[in-house]
């Protein structure tokens, strides 16, 4: 008797693997401030000089209950008074800077911003979080991971997680945004992709890239879940030794049956 049939796989794998862009940026920000191209996707902001702060906002809201994943390529060298990504509410102050050269994200209640240069900044309040991003060679894709279901924010550089940045945010319905200073700065959306939270996901995240690839090689029916996009999101960011064999405790195997199960290889005889 097989444990998961093809359809049931797939249907799996649909399940976990989303759209490489569930949203894009919303043509509704397009003014003579904010270009849109390739299918929205790439945005270049003030196209021939700069007078101040402009923004775009993705063209759909981020559901609760999802992990939310996107990524942000920087196409130039950034710098200026400031380039930032992040979240809002649908209350958000984005169009009274458009003569102001300011961090615009984060300055009131409603929003919530990472500047390139490296801090956070929320309700007019900012702090120092993580290194700068578009101004080294390397360092030019920024990802967001909204957890909507904890309410947990972060960002990454190169896939690289900075740590959580903002919480409680569970109970917020947000959009995300990108706000821009620099003239001829432009941007493309690489990633805009969210799975449900399910214990799928809880599993994911306790995993270390070692128990990960322990996983995906003795188990290969369980790929889409240790290849996925979210497997590298969610993942703990601190290896154990990958030299050892993985193992695991009594208490969770209730016999050879379940280990069986579970990885489908013999159970290490204990002394």
């Amino acid at each position: 008797m097989d444990l998961i049939t093809d359809d049931q796989h797939a249907e799996a794998e649909d399940y976990l693997s989303s759209s490489k862009h569930e949203w894009t940026w919303d043509e509704k920000f397009s003014t003579s401030s904010i270009k849109l191209s390739d299918n929205n996707l790439n945005v270049t902001f003030h196209p021939v000089y700069s007078t101040g702060t402009a923004v775009v906002r993705g063209n759909a809201p981020l559901e609760k209950g999802r992990h939310h994943f996107w990524e942000i390529l920087m196409l130039t060298h950034i710098y200026g008074t400031d380039v930032m990504v992040g979240v809002g509410t649908a209350n958000a102050e984005l169009h009274d800077a458009g003569d102001d050269f300011c961090a615009l994200l984060g300055r009131d209640r409603e929003s919530w911003g990472f500047s390139y240069k490296g801090y956070l900044q929320h309700d007019g309040k900012t702090c120092k979080y993580g290194r700068p991003f578009g101004q080294n060679i390397g360092e030019h894709l920024v990802g967001i991971h909204l957890d909507a279901w904890t309410g947990t924010l972060q960002f990454f550089i190169n896939r690289e997680p900075l740590g959580v940045a903002f919480t409680k945010l569970n109970n917020v319905t947000l959009y995300p945004l990108v706000s821009s200073t620099m003239a001829q700065c432009v941007m493309k959306l690489t990633w805009s992709c969210s799975t449900p939270v399910s214990l799928q996901t809880t599993c994911l995240a306790v995993l270390s890239p070692s128990q990960k690839a322990y996983l995906s090689k003795k188990c290969p029916g369980l790929r889409y879940l240790t290849q996925n996009i979210f497997a590298d999101i969610l993942q703990k960011s601190i290896d154990c030794n990958s030299e050892e064999d993985i193992e695991f405790p009594e208490y969770i195997i209730l016999d050879d049956l379940d280990y069986a199960l579970l990885l489908g290889i013999k159970k290490k005889k204990r002394c």
